[in-house]
């Protein structure tokens, strides 16, 4: 059975701290001055997630790949690309638009799995409809980063996928770590400057941290305080998670909450954090990925869904040891 069939064919604290710069975001173009993606905040130095971000602007038919340097982010290389030939953000099965969103490179796929006549010869899928699109309602599938034959227009427009050359699909798949490597997708890409962008990230970054700490306090209502009153989580809704919560305050003497550094990636009003775990307690201890999604409410954000997943011990020693060092050098570095 060939699955080509699904693609697309070819064609911290609770007070708010996130009202808007009283200078709006500039496009690349308009300043000489170093400007940074205002959506793309941070990029996990953590080795388990990738270290590349792909960032698609649809108007200016451009795939960005951007990767951590240091404590900053940087271009690496980007490229021209195609996209769905009806403009707009897509909502439904069979619009051909391309979706906008937060979305991750899932699977690589090569012929026979795919004909080159159509895919050009390799393409990657993403996860649309993503947890923010289907909680819009959206329909339709199959979303690929793919290639087209070098004979092929590249404006001739896709039914939603993004679409690039054969040679650079190659080299993108480089950059590509299979479930971990995010690609955002915007109508228009904005930039800011260094100061904005770094007091956007401390703004969110104080969010999480503020989160953290209300639970690791185990202050049910101010850690509550951070959830939004749809929230779901595998098993839960706001109501029982409380009350989950609640139960173990009761039985747990201690617990003590680890954070990784982690991604911090923004869609308009939507948020993704995604974070190594290390949770402790005196009568249970784990590791796991954790994921964070949130929406715009207000001044500040609230989370709509966590996600957690195992992760193996060793590997998130490693990785909190590696951030405990780089923490240790930035602050040697400003005494």
């Amino acid at each position: 059975m060939r699955i080509f069939l699904s693609g697309c064919l070819l064609l911290l604290s609770a007070t708010p701290v996130f009202a808007e710069p009283a200078n709006p975001p500039v496009s690349q173009a308009e300043t000489p001055q170093e400007l940074f993606p205002a959506p793309l905040l941070q990029i996990s130095e953590t080795e388990a997630f990738s270290k590349y971000v792909f960032l698609v602007d649809k108007e200016q038919r451009k795939l960005s790949v951007f990767e951590r340097d240091g404590e900053e982010i940087k271009k690496v290389v980007e490229y021209p690309t195609d996209i769905g030939k009806n403009g707009g953000n897509k909502t439904k099965r069979d619009d051909a638009r391309t979706p906008e969103g937060i979305y991750f490179l899932e699977k690589r796929l090569t012929q026979p799995e795919i004909p080159f006549n159509m895919y050009g010869a390799l393409a990657f899928t993403t996860n649309y409809p993503n947890l923010f699109d289907r909680r819009l309602n959206k329909t339709g599938s199959g979303i690929w980063l793919h290639a087209i034959p070098d004979t092929v227009a590249l404006t001739r427009g896709s039914r939603g996928c993004v679409v690039v050359r054969n040679d650079v699909i190659k080299k993108l798949a480089d950059y590509i770590k299979l479930h971990e490597t995010p690609i955002l997708i915007f109508d228009h890409v904005n930039y800011v400057t260094k100061a904005e962008h770094e007091k956007r990230r401390t703004a969110l970054t104080n969010f999480i941290e503020g989160w953290r700490q209300s639970w690791e306090s185990q202050d049910i209502d101010k850690y509550i305080s951070y959830y939004d009153t749809d929230f779901k989580a595998p098993g839960f809704n706001l109501k029982t998670w409380k009350a989950h919560k609640a139960n173990l305050k009761s039985k747990y003497e201690f617990i003590k909450v680890h954070l990784s550094q982690p991604y911090i990636v923004q869609h308009n009003d939507q948020l993704l954090v995604k974070t190594l775990q290390r949770y402790e307690s005196d009568q249970h201890v784990d590791y796991g990925v954790k994921t964070i999604y949130a929406i715009k409410s207000g001044d500040t954000y609230k989370i709509i869904r966590e996600e957690w997943a195992p992760f193996s011990q060793e590997k998130v020693t490693a990785a909190i040891a590696k951030d405990n060092s780089i923490t240790a050098q930035a602050t040697q570095q400003t005494q």
